[in-house]
């Protein structure tokens, strides 16, 4: 037989193919692995995503056809204009050309325009043309048109200055009756500049200029990711806004009392009210002609429709109560389970520790009360996040968001009652870093939840700058360490053992601990710990199964090293509670590490190589002034990590977010 070829002279790409193959196929599944073997060549050249997002676009497109030829509701079109009409009839060209004329009416309501104008209007073919006596402004024009509206009918209002995308209509219509937890009754679609930039997707209240609403993503290219995404929305433009018959027939028409401006956030917010939810449809997709570099200057009738809707609304925005009637601050948090886990160990303790300090607390959860911690708060456990959101939506609260996932249901929840924070342990998308379609999918829908109209805590700096590369203002708030249990107990130390957590997931490189271990096996097990016991490779090692805490801290008082090798934390506790425990450290840059891990201070920081985590860890076994320098270097460390100040931290953010300070401030 031929030599077999040593690994280390495969060419780059098929170095550690077959490693590779097994992890993406456990973690992953076989469709993403499949998936990737069939568009190699196309990554090779630089081809698979464009190809990919045109093969998307169109069978969604596909299936919103098939939907709407079976479901499609007849609607009425609503156009409202003023003046120059060659965009009116640009805009009735596209929308005509788009729907299905036996179920779509096109209602144009011109505003008083000159006489010249109304008769190139009269001229529209394929829509009803209504001249208004008297210039009433873009409510009253809308309401016209309403008039105009066939009985039964579903209404859209756009304005005069859009060109409609294929399948428009059926996406806006689709999204307003599918599913039962995402229909909506009223819905927007992405909006697009000439230029092929994003102008909306979806509304919210403008962070730097609370008076004022503003757009998410504005300005981002067209195929943004984020903006990909559906999400419920606070309001939609006016530009285009599918509305269903049933909450016309609650609402009424539009309050012609706006003049220009705002009409579109109030019959939005009106929805919210009446109990209709409002969202945004990336799969509908339009043109505005709206320049974006159009003035600023605020003229008399916007500036009397900004004060007519914020004397509407304003204390709907700003004056909630989040307090007990006894005084004390409510505060929720909501987590999609409560199973074992550093991110969840972190919610626990701060709601304990905050129901001690005074605080109204409670957990709502689609898991269980934890039988691994002792949580002593009430527990609400639902069977849907659907369930979990209405019961919540009911509470006047600080509700906080603790995952992406849950990030749509505490908004939800928040629009009507109550103030949503968001508490980010770590950007979310690096859990998803699969190729593939899906795996783009899900990393935008992640990033998407990061809504502007959330308050967001995080835990380290790493996460706070990403969300501030977001847009997204936040407030360090990280773990605490129990140093009444992590600590040093005077029993003698071993010289030949090194500790470590055995995790396969991708992020902990477990694999790493393990082939640095192997280089000096002769002279040190390896112990691990975790809930996942047949991580346990051969030779001389031992898994320790879910131990408690105490365990855990009397196994840090024995071990001569802990070691940790992690490609992206989000924090990254257990080094720090090694160094309470007065235990040397070794770590990789971990990103949420480096808050607190200061190279040759507190711990050994070492490139992720086998060779480099080994010989740092011979370095903590062969020299004893070392060892005393970091267990000294880490001793000092802990010492700011005590839950008591954490909580001061955590209060001082809390006490902000109910008294409502500026988000103008905030923002700046």
């Amino acid at each position: 037989m031929p030599a077999r070829r040593s690994p280390s002279t495969r060419p780059p790409r098929l170095r550690g193919l077959p490693e590779r193959a097994y992890l993406t196929i456990k973690h992953h599944g076989w469709g993403d692995f499949l998936y990737r073997i069939v568009t190699a060549p196309l990554r090779l050249i630089g081809l698979e995503a464009g190809v990919r997002a045109r093969l998307l676009r169109r069978a969604e497109l596909r299936r919103m056809e098939a939907w709407y030829g079976e479901n499609g509701r007849p609607v009425t079109v609503i156009v409202p204009t003023f003046g120059d009409p060659r965009l009116t009839i640009a805009a009735v060209k596209s929308l005509r050309r788009t729907t299905d004329s036996d179920r779509v009416k096109i209602v144009v309501v011109d505003d008083a325009s000159g006489p010249e104008h109304q008769k190139r209007l009269r001229e529209i073919a394929g829509a009803e043309v209504v001249l208004a006596p008297e210039n009433g402004g873009y409510s009253a024009s809308v309401n016209l048109g309403l008039e105009r509206a066939r009985p039964g009918d579903d209404i859209v209002v756009a304005n005069n200055d859009i060109e409609a995308h294929r399948c428009w209509l059926e996406g806006l219509q689709r999204a307003a009756y599918v599913d039962a937890d995402t229909a909506a009754g009223i819905v927007g679609p992405r909006l697009l500049y000439p230029d092929g930039r994003v102008q909306s997707a979806g509304s919210y209240r403008n962070l730097g200029a609370p008076e004022w609403f503003d757009h998410r993503y504005r300005f981002k290219p067209g195929d943004y990711g984020p903006a990909e995404a559906t999400w419920s929305a606070l309001a939609v433009t006016g530009a285009c806004m599918y509305i269903r018959r049933d909450v016309l027939d609650d609402l009424g028409p539009f309050d012609d009392g706006y003049r220009m401006g705002f009409e579109d956030v109030d019959y939005c917010l009106r929805a919210w009210e009446a109990g209709h939810r409002v969202r945004y449809e990336p799969g509908s997709v339009l043109t505005h002609v709206e320049s974006p570099t159009r003035g600023v200057d605020v003229g008399d009738r916007e500036r009397s429709s900004q004060e007519r809707f914020w004397e509407r609304w304003g204390g709907w925005f700003d004056e909630r109560n989040v307090r007990t009637a006894e005084g004390a601050v409510r505060v929720i948090y909501v987590t999609e389970d409560t199973g074992i886990g550093g991110g969840h160990r972190d919610v626990f303790e701060h709601l304990n520790r905050l129901q001690d300090r005074g605080y109204s607390v409670a957990l709502y959860s689609l898991g269980d009360p934890p039988d691994w911690f002792a949580l002593d708060v009430p527990v609400h456990s639902f069977e849907t996040y659907a369930e979990l959101s209405a019961a919540l939506e009911a509470e006047e609260a600080i509700k906080v968001a603790t995952w992406w996932r849950t990030a749509e249901w505490v908004w939800r929840a928040s629009v009507r009652r109550g103030l949503p924070v968001f508490f980010v342990q770590d950007i979310e998308t690096s859990y998803y870093g699969g190729r593939g379609w899906r795996h783009d999918r899900v990393r935008a829908a992640v990033l998407a939840s990061y809504r502007e109209e959330f308050r967001y805590m995080t835990i380290a700096q790493c996460t706070a700058d990403r969300l501030g590369e977001l847009g997204l203002a936040s407030e360090l708030v990280p773990p605490g360490i129990d140093l009444a249990n992590f600590r040093r107990l005077g029993s003698p130390r071993r010289d030949d053992m090194v500790l470590a957590i055995g995790r396969s997931n991708p992020l902990k490189n477990f694999p790493l601990t393990v082939e640095a271990w192997r280089r000096i096996e002769s002279r040190a097990e390896l112990c691990l710990f975790g809930i996942e016991p047949d991580l346990r490779p051969d030779g001389n090692s031992r898994y320790i199964e879910a131990p408690t805490d105490v365990q855990v801290n009397e196994l840090l008082n024995q071990a001569s090293v802990f070691v940790q090798t992690s490609i992206h934390e989000g924090f990254c506790l257990p080094p720090l509670e090694a160094m309470a425990a007065g235990t040397p450290v070794v770590c990789t840059d971990a990103d949420g590490n480096r808050d607190f891990c200061v190279d040759e201070v507190n711990c050994l920081m070492v490139e992720p190589d086998p060779q480099a985590v080994a010989a740092a860890i011979e370095r903590v076994l062969d020299d004893p002034e070392l060892r005393a320098r970091l267990v000294a270097g880490g001793l000092a460390t802990v010492g700011d990590y005590a839950w008591d100040s954490r909580i001061d931290q955590l209060e001082g953010f809390l006490s902000r977010v109910a008294s409502r300070e500026s988000l103008t401030e905030e923002a700046g």
